[in-house]
C-alpha cells in the first residue's frame, strides 16, 4: 500500500511539474506590436527609428503631430523586453531615458495599466503610439511593420524569448 501512495504522490508532483513548465513558454514566448492610432498613415519603421521615438529624437510624425509614446507599467516583463530590444542598453538606463523630464515637451510617455488601456490611449490619440502583445489586439489600432516584418513573420525583432 505504501508504494502506490508513493507512486500517486510522484505522478502528481510529474503533472504539476509538466504544467508549470508548459505556462514558461507563454510568459516569455510572446510577440509584441507596435501599433498606432488608425489614421495614422504610418506603415513601416526600423527599428532604428523606433529607437528614436523611445528616445525622443523624432518628436513628431511626418504629418506634424507629435508624438506620444505608450507603454505597460516600465516594470512589466514585457516593456523591459521591448526596452532592451529597442533601446539595448541596461534597464536601468532604458528606465532614465523614460523618464528623463525634457521629454515631457518632446515625446511624452504614457503609462497604462493593461494592453487594453494601451489600445484606447492610441485609439484615442491620432499621435500616439504603443507596444502591446499581439493576442490582445482587438481593434481601434493599426499594427506597424517593423523592418518590413509584421509580428508572426520570420525574423521579427520584436518577437519574444
Amino acid at each position: 500500500m505504501e508504494k502506490m501512495g508513493t507512486s500517486a504522490m510522484r505522478n502528481r508532483l510529474l503533472i504539476i511539474c509538466m504544467l508549470v513548465l508548459s505556462a514558461v513558454p507563454v510568459a516569455f514566448g510572446t510577440d509584441y506590436a507596435i501599433v498606432v492610432n488608425p489614421g495614422n498613415p504610418l506603415r513601416v519603421l526600423s527599428l532604428v527609428e523606433l529607437g528614436k521615438i523611445f528616445k525622443a529624437k523624432t518628436t513628431i510624425w511626418p504629418d506634424g503631430k507629435g508624438i506620444t509614446l505608450v507603454l505597460r507599467d516600465q516594470n512589466s516583463p514585457g516593456t523591459k523586453f521591448i526596452l532592451d530590444k529597442v533601446l539595448g542598453g541596461t534597464f536601468d538606463e532604458e528606465k532614465a531615458v523614460l523618464s528623463d523630464p525634457g521629454r515631457k515637451n518632446a515625446v511624452p510617455v504614457v503609462f497604462a495599466e493593461s494592453d487594453e488601456e494601451v489600445m484606447r490611449i492610441v485609439g484615442a490619440n491620432a499621435g500616439a503610439i504603443g507596444v502591446i502583445d499581439v493576442y490582445n489586439i482587438t481593434g481601434g489600432v493599426k499594427v506597424v511593420k517593423i523592418d518590413d516584418k509584421q509580428p508572426f513573420d520570420p525574423g521579427y525583432v520584436l518577437k519574444g524569448r
